[in-house]
C-alpha cells in the first residue's frame, strides 16, 4: 500500500479534510469541487479527504457522495491521493460503503468505530475491512462525535495486527497524552492531529507525522510540519502561533463549517458559503469577526 509518509517512514504530511460545495439554493456544485480540488492541491498539502465530518455527508444521497468522490479523484488527476470518509453503524454495510468508494477511485477510507464500549467489538469491526478491502485505513479517533472511546492499547493492537491500519486520525481530548502513550508503547502507526489543527505543534513535539483536519489555510499547516520536520523548530513555532486565532475561530461547533466555506469563498476556491439544512449560515456579525481574525494573522 502507497501513501504519504513523514520521515520517520510513517503515514505523515498535510491532509485537508474538504467541504462539500453547494450553491446558494442547496444544490451540489461540481464546478465549485473541481476548482477547490485544484487550489488546494496548488497549496502543497499531501492528500484530501472528502466526506469526512466537515463534507456533510449524512446530508448526502448516495448518488451525490458517489459524484463528489468520482469529481474530487478526476479532478486530482494522480497528484495526491483521495480518501473517503466511510464506516457505519453495521459492519457488513460499513464494508459495503468501502467498496462502492474504492471503486470510485478512493486511495483509502477514514473509518470510524461502531456504536459500543466492547473492545472485541471494535476489533471485529476492523478486521472485516482488514480481510475485505485491502486498502489504506485510517482509524478515525474523535469519541466527542462517536461515542467511542479506543484506547492507545487497542490501537497499537489493530496496527499491529491489521496490515490495512497504518494511521489514526486522533481527536480525542487531550490528544497530547494519547500521542505520547502510542509512542511509548513501540507502536510505529502513523499519528495524525485534527481539532482544528490547534494542537499540532506539541502533536508533532510529542511523536505525531502530520495532520488531517479543514483549517482553510492549509499552507500555514503544510508550512508548520515542513518546518518541524526539517529540524526547524523556531520557524514551525512562528508559523504555528501566528495562526492560532483563525483555528481558535474557525473551530467554533455548529459555525466552524460556514465560516471555513466563506474564507473559501473568499479566496475564490467555491462560489458560495452555503451549508445545508440544518446548518448554520454566516451571517454580517461572523464576517466582521473574520475579518478582524484574517487581519490579526496576516491573512486579511
Amino acid at each position: 500500500m502507497e501513501y504519504p509518509t513523514s520521515p520517520a517512514g510513517r503515514f505523515g504530511g498535510v491532509h485537508t479534510i474538504m467541504p462539500t460545495p453547494f450553491t446558494d439554493d442547496g444544490a451540489l456544485d461540481l464546478a465549485s469541487l473541481e476548482r477547490l480540488t485544484d487550489f488546494l492541491i496548488g497549496l502543497g498539502v499531501d492528500g484530501l479527504v472528502v466526506l469526512g465530518v466537515l463534507g456533510e455527508a449524512p446530508k448526502l444521497t448516495e448518488a451525490e457522495r458517489d459524484a463528489v468522490l468520482r469529481t474530487t479523484v478526476a479532478a486530482a488527476a494522480g497528484r495526491v491521493p483521495v480518501y473517503a470518509g466511510a464506516g457505519g453503524a453495521g459492519t457488513a454495510m460499513a464494508v459495503a460503503r468501502g467498496q462502492s468508494m474504492l471503486a470510485g477511485g478512493a486511495a483509502g477510507l477514514l473509518v470510524a468505530p461502531p456504536p459500543t464500549q466492547s473492545d472485541a467489538v471494535v476489533r471485529a469491526f476492523y478486521q472485516a475491512h482488514d480481510e475485505a478491502l485491502g486498502a489504506p485505513l485510517i482509524l478515525h479517533d474523535y469519541p466527542a462525535v462517536t461515542g467511542v472511546r479506543m484506547s492507545a492499547e487497542l490501537v497499537a493492537e489493530l496496527h499491529a495486527a491489521l496490515p490495512s491500519v497504518v494511521v489514526i486520525k486522533l481527536e480525542e481530548t487531550p490528544s497530547l497524552p494519547k500521542v505520547s502513550r502510542l509512542r511509548e508503547l513501540g507502536s510505529e502507526i502513523g499519528i495524525v492531529g485534527g481539532l482544528g489543527g490547534g494542537f499540532l505543534l506539541e502533536e508533532l513535539m510529542r511523536g505525531a507525522d502530520g495532520i488531517m483536519t479543514g483549517l482553510s489555510y492549509p499552507e500555514l499547516l503544510v508550512e508548520i510540519v515542513d518546518a518541524w520536520h526539517a529540524g526547524d523548530v523556531g520557524r514551525a513555532r512562528r508559523v504555528f502561533y501566528g495562526a492560532c486565532p483563525l483555528m481558535r475561530y474557525e473551530f467554533q461547533p455548529g459555525i466552524g463549517l460556514a465560516i471555513r466555506k466563506e474564507i473559501y469563498r473568499r479566496r475564490g476556491a467555491i462560489a458560495s458559503a452555503h451549508v445545508r439544512h440544518p446548518g448554520a449560515q454566516v451571517d454580517d456579525h461572523v464576517r466582521g469577526e473574520l475579518d478582524a481574525v484574517l487581519a490579526a494573522c496576516g491573512l486579511a
